[in-house]
């Protein structure tokens, strides 16, 4: 028996379902016949759009589960930052910090919770020994000499980046 002839035949097998509810299975031929349907198409239908309904339920629970690890790292992430000996700056709309700032602060700094973070005259050094986080800001503005990806190991929850134009 060839592929095709085998998946025609899984097709138009005769499937037996035990437990169906009568009333459920005459409303199902009703519907049959008011459509000019077979019971197996609508069945079919049926049995399609109930397991894509589970598959995005499914997805929309992994993604809940995802977020609320994500959230409960950044708290816990945050709780360990709070006992280190570093500057926490946070719950401003918006500020702009220069270097000469950072570096006289004397240690890192975080910042979080912040609508607008303007870093005008950052650089690499700066950014490694004095930056410890930059977590939940709307829009991060840096010097387009900085390496993104060496910030980024230091940032979280940042929604956008941006560099102006020398």
């Amino acid at each position: 028996m060839s592929n095709s002839d085998n998946s025609e035949n899984k097709q138009n097998r005769t499937v037996t379902i035990r437990g169906v509810d009568s009333s459920l299975y005459d409303r199902l031929v009703k519907l049959a016949h008011d459509t000019g349907k077979t019971v197996g198409e609508i069945t079919n239908q049926a049995i399609g759009e109930f397991l894509n309904v589970i598959s995005e339920a499914e997805m929309i629970t992994y993604n809940v589960k995802d977020n609320i690890k994500s959230t409960s790292k950044a708290f816990l992430d945050g709780f360990n930052e709070s006992r280190k000996n570093l500057f926490v700056i946070s719950n401003v709309g918006e500020i702009t910090v220069f270097k000469a700032e950072i570096v006289s602060a004397g240690k890192p700094i975080s910042f979080r919770n912040i609508g607008k973070l303007v870093l005008p005259d950052l650089d690499e050094d700066t950014l490694e020994k004095f930056i410890d986080s930059i977590v939940w800001v709307d829009e991060l503005v840096i010097p387009p000499s900085i390496n993104k990806i060496m910030l980024m190991r230091k940032a979280r929850f940042i929604k956008k980046i941006t560099s102006p134009q020398q």
